[in-house]
């Protein structure tokens, strides 16, 4: 009796179900996938950003437009030579050859330098706000964004530079025509002052942070652009491999969901500890304003990502067995059929065969340009995606178009009797 029990729990379907390796499997490629969400999201992030030399341009060459960026640039370039060159000494000097009362000489070189000071800010501002300061900055970041690659090659070259402990931008270049500029406007001192190490240089990241970046790069750099479909391929061979598949689209829903929060809470205190380490600096206001332009493509991406998560939720409730879903999956079926009927077509009998294979190709294709391109996070990214959402409405209505009927004819024999002839 016990021993009959015992094979038949051991035929039980749903024994067989939960031992089943490819269950097991399925659940594993669904954690790891999880896990690497958002750091093949952040990789993503940085490979186009930061390695594609146009995007960075793109990201990184408005900045120069805003005026704290523009600020804390006159701020110091303007106080490294205020403060290198004692104007009122200059102006004493020369009030001293021509005055003989130093009474009056010293009551007027205060104004005087005063305004002389006055002067070269209004300078340096006017170059902040020109076209040579744009085209300046945008020469260096392209320097900067090509030093910065090869810093991760460790072969550091350019504008990008090692200083102790911290990896910062040497600002050079940009001051060097600032002062050109400064002696054209008349103020000649100005190209005899040296600016000091620490005014030509903005602070990127520390060494530390700088040694996980080379590591991950060397590691990554070579799918870094292809990282998120592989991801994506990850989830979906989840699913094909689940026993619940529509309930495993919506666990693949909430963990995509899930990735963005986790990224969008790292990039908010991260923009904390910047406000922080340059609070009270000339950078301060420049360096949050940097720091959010330079994620703006990320944080378009995680509501991108935000977006694609619900899109899936929904496709794997409505894939399910609730009689929510199933009334709409009913409505929708017969909207389609209805539309079907109307066009007079016979597509159905040549592509309904091959109906599962359009459908995860549709899918796939979507996912592969969403992810492995630039139209996550941009405008383009919503018109792909209706556009392929069209598509696919259009493959559907052909799949159920019909124009013949398949009719089962049953034959029967009808034995009749004939009377004999007499």
């Amino acid at each position: 009796m016990s021993n009959g029990a015992t094979e038949q729990y051991q035929r039980s379907p749903v024994t067989r179900d939960r031992v089943r390796p490819r269950t097991i499997f399925s659940i594993i490629v669904f954690v790891l996938a999880t896990i690497l969400t958002p750091i093949s999201v952040a990789g993503h992030w940085a490979h186009s950003t930061i390695v594609d030399t146009e995007r960075y341009i793109e990201t990184i060459g408005p900045i120069g437009a805003s005026p704290e960026v523009q600020t804390a640039f006159a701020e110091v370039v303007t106080d490294a030579i205020v403060e290198q060159v004692d104007t009122e000494s200059i102006v004493s000097d020369f009030l001293g050859g021509i005055l003989p009362e130093n009474a009056v000489t010293d009551r007027l070189a205060g104004p005087i330098a005063t305004g002389i000071n006055g002067l070269i800010g209004s300078a340096v501002d006017t170059f902040v706000t020109s076209d040579a300061f744009t085209k300046a900055w945008l020469e260096l970041n392209k320097a900067a964004q090509k030093g910065f690659i090869a810093l991760l090659k460790d072969e550091p070259s350019g504008p990008i530079e090692l200083n102790g402990d911290e990896v910062v931008l040497n600002l050079d270049s940009v001051i060097k025509i600032a002062q050109d500029k400064l002696v054209e406007s008349g103020i000649s001192f100005a190209a005899n002052v040296t600016v000091p190490t620490t005014d030509r240089q903005f602070v990127l990241m520390s060494v530390p942070a700088l040694d996980q970046a080379r590591t991950f790069y060397a590691f990554s750099a070579p799918f870094l652009g292809w990282i998120m479909v592989l991801i994506a391929a990850m989830f979906i061979l989840a699913i094909l491999l689940a026993r619940r598949r529509a309930r495993t689209t919506v666990a693949v829903g909430i963990a995509v969901i899930g990735s963005a929060i986790a990224l969008h809470a790292t990039t908010v205190l991260g923009e904390s500890a910047v406000t922080n380490q340059f609070e009270g600096s000339i950078f301060a206001g420049a360096a949050v304003v940097v720091y959010q332009s330079f994620l703006a493509y990320l944080f378009s991406g995680l509501q991108a990502l935000f977006a694609l998560g619900v899109i899936v939720i929904l496709g794997g409730w409505l894939a399910g067995r609730t009689n929510s879903a199933s009334y709409i999956r009913g409505h929708f079926n017969r909207g389609l059929r209805e539309i079907a009927d109307r066009t007079g077509l016979n597509s159905g009998v040549k592509l309904e065969p091959y109906a599962p294979i359009i459908r995860w190709a549709i899918v796939v294709i979507w996912l592969v340009f969403l992810l492995s391109g630039t139209y996550l996070g941009a405008f383009s990214g919503i018109l792909f995606t209706l556009l392929m959402a069209g598509i696919w409405t259009g493959l559907e209505i052909l799949i159920r178009a019909r124009t013949t009927i398949e009719v089962v004819v049953v034959e029967q024999t009808l034995e009749v009797e004939v009377p004999d002839q007499v």
